[in-house]
C-alpha cells in the first residue's frame, strides 16, 4: 500500500552461490541522499513525518529506514461532459497527497497516515465532492495463518472536510504465521518469519459521468517475526520491517571513537587495490553501494551472520592469519604498551567475512585487514551491532556499507 506499504520489491543482489533473500537492493546512494542521512544518529531509525517526506522521482517513494517510508502523489481528477471520447472536461480537482507508513516499536502494527492538501477545483467539482484513499492488507502466502486485522480500509471525505482536517490515520495489525521453511535452520525457523502484502490507491466517489483519476497506486511486502521477543539483544525496533536493505553509514562526525577502523572500511570501498590482501585474493569487497553517488565499484550487500558462531570464528582466524603474514607475528604489540587488533572488512558477523579462496574457483569477493588499536576496532564492531539490532536485521538479511566522507 504506499500509504500502507511504500516499498516495491525487486530482485535482490546476491553473493555468488548464496542467496540473500528477497529484500530489494537500495539504489546507489547519491551525495544528496547521503547528506540527508548524515548526522549523529544516522544509523538509528526514527519515524518519518509529513514535513520531512520528499519525492523520489526514480522510485516514486522515499524510504527513511526499514520501519518508515512515505510517498507524495499529485492527485489529478477530471470529469467529462459525456461518455464519448473527445467530450469536453467540465470539472477538475487537484490535491497534494502525502502518505507516511511507520511500523510501531515492539509491535506488529503499522500506523498509516494520509495528508491531502493544496486543493484546486474547477467547473462542476465542488467542495462537496468526496475523495480519499483505499487500502488493503493480507498474507503474501496462503499456506499459513497470516492475516491482517483489517483486510481493507478506506478513508473517503468531502473536499471541505479534507480542508478542515487534512490528516487521517489508520493502524493495521499483522497477525498469524507462515509455515516454517525446511531449508531454514532451527534458529531461523524459531523466529516465525511471516510475510504480508498490501496495496494502496486513491479513490473518488462515483458520479455516473466519465472521469479520470491519477490513482497513485503502490504495493509492497513486509515481514514480521518474533525475533525481538526471543532475544532483544539480537533484534529491536518494530516486530515487522519493510523489504529494504539499509545503509550503514560511516559519517566522519560519528566515527571519532574508531577512526582507524573506519579508514580501513573507507579504503576498502574507494581504493581496494591499496589494501591487504585486497586484489591478491579477489577483485572486490561486498557491501559497496557506489561511493559518493558515482556508482563506482558498486557490488552487492553484505549479509548478517548471527547464529553460526563457527563461521564467525573462521572469518576471524582467516583475518588474523592475513595480518600475521603481512605485518608479522608481533603485529598486536604496540610501542606505547597498548594492543592492536586485526581489523577486517567485511566484518566477521557477515556471511561475506574474511575467507580463504576456494581452489579452482575464479577469484571473486575479497577482504581487507589492518592492525589498529584494539579499542578502536571494538568500538566499530559495537557501532555496527547497534545498527544491526536497531534496524531489525536478522540472520540472512542484507545491508550496504556507505563510508560517507
Amino acid at each position: 500500500m504506499a500509504v500502507l506499504f511504500s516499498i516495491i520489491p525487486g530482485v535482490a543482489h546476491a553473493a555468488p552461490d548464496r542467496s540473500v533473500g528477497v529484500f530489494r537492493a537500495v539504489p546507489a546512494a547519491t551525495a544528496a541522499q547521503a547528506q540527508q542521512l548524515s548526522g549523529l544518529d544516522q544509523n538509528v531509525p526514527t519515524p518519518v513525518t509529513f514535513d520531512e517526506c520528499h519525492k523520489d522521482i526514480k522510485n516514486g517513494y522515499w524510504t527513511k529506514n526499514r520501519f518508515a517510508s512515505c510517498t507524495i502523489t499529485d492527485m489529478t481528477y477530471q470529469r467529462f461532459a459525456c461518455p464519448e471520447a473527445g467530450c469536453a472536461v467540465i470539472g477538475t480537482a487537484w490535491a497534494r497527497v502525502i502518505s507516511t507508513s511507520n511500523l510501531l516499536p515492539a509491535q506488529r502494527r503499522l500506523e498509516v497516515a494520509t495528508r491531502m492538501v493544496g486543493w484546486s477545483l474547477t467547473g462542476v467539482v465542488t467542495d462537496a465532492m468526496r475523495f480519499g484513499v483505499s487500502m488493503s492488507c493480507g498474507p503474501r502466502y496462503t499456506t499459513g495463518t497470516a492475516h491482517c486485522d483489517d483486510a481493507s480500509a478506506q478513508v473517503l471525505k468531502s473536499v471541505a472536510d479534507w480542508r478542515a482536517q487534512s490528516d487521517e490515520t489508520h493502524v493495521f495489525t499483522m497477525e498469524g504465521t507462515d509455515p516454517a521453511s525446511p531449508a531454514d535452520s532451527p534458529s531461523v525457523q524459531a523466529e516465525q518469519r511471516t510475510w504480508y502484502v498490501g496495496e494502496r490507491h486513491l479513490v473518488a466517489e462515483e458520479t455516473g459521468d466519465r472521469t479520470t483519476l491519477v490513482t497513485g497506486a503502490h504495493s509492497a511486502y513486509l515481514r514480521c517475526d518474533i525475533a525481538r521477543q526471543l532475544d532483544p539483544a539480537y533484534a529491536a525496533g518494530s516486530d515487522c520491517a519493510f523489504g529494504f536493505q539499509p545503509l550503514y553509514i560511516l559519517d566522519n562526525s560519528a566515527t571519532s571513537g574508531f577512526t582507524a577502523s573506519a579508514t580501513l572500511v573507507r579504503n576498502a570501498m574507494t581504493s581496494f587495490s591499496n589494501t591487504y590482501p585486497g586484489l591478491r585474493q579477489g577483485h572486490f569487497v561486498p557491501g559497496n553501494p557506489g561511493y559518493q553517488g558515482t556508482g563506482a565499484n558498486r557490488t552487492y550487500p553484505v549479509t548478517r551472520l548471527h547464529y553460526d558462531t563457527a563461521a564467525q570464528a573462521a572469518h576471524r582466524t582467516t583475518a588474523e592469519l592475513a595480518c600475521t603474514q603481512h605485518w608479522g607475528p608481533g603485529y598486536a604489540t604496540r610501542p606505547d604498551g597498548l594492543v592492536n587488533a586485526c581489523a577486517a572488512y567485511p566484518f566477521d558477523t557477515t556471511y561475506d567475512g574474511a575467507t580463504l579462496p576456494t581452489p579452482g574457483v575464479d577469484r571473486g569477493a575479497s577482504y581487507a585487514v589492518q592492525p589498529v588499536l584494539s579499542g578502536d576496532y571494538q568500538a566499530l564492531l559495537a557501532n555496527v551491532r547497534q545498527f544491526l539490532v536497531a534496524n531489525h536485521l536478522l540472520d540472512g538479511d542484507g545491508y550496504w556499507v556507505y563510508p560517507y566522507a
